[in-house]
């Protein structure tokens, strides 16, 4: 993972290889565009479902999750981790956003104290 892109702390779910459905905390590194990309310990499908939902200690209860799509799977170095590339599905960004998306809106109206 780039160390200059911020990273938020999430929790990822979804279905794996297995069709087992998992539940892990990890971490996002956000970038804008197609530069998403989180570190889990299950792989996935290519293609598969995941939903990330942002972990905040002031308010952990008001979080929702965010489906995003595995575009790329990478298993790291020495196994038992697997990168993951991610676009999001739903709500589709729109060219006004210039990249941001609702996970990220989250963010920044928690840090500047809108919710």
């Amino acid at each position: 993972m780039n160390e200059e892109m911020p990273i938020f702390r999430v929790e990822i779910s979804g279905w794996d290889v297995n069709e087992q459905f998992f539940v892990e905390r990890s971490a996002l590194q956000w970038g804008e565009g197609e530069k998403r990309r989180a570190l889990i310990r299950r792989k996935v499908r290519p293609g598969a479902l995941v939903f990330i939902r942002l972990l905040q200690d002031s308010v952990p209860s008001r979080t929702f999750p965010v489906a995003y799509r595995a575009r790329q799977i990478r298993e790291c170095e020495g196994g038992g981790n697997f990168e993951l590339v991610l676009s999001q599905v739903w709500p589709k960004e729109s060219p006004a956003s210039q990249g941001d998306s609702t996970l990220f809106e989250a963010v920044q109206d928690r840090s500047m104290g809108m919710n």
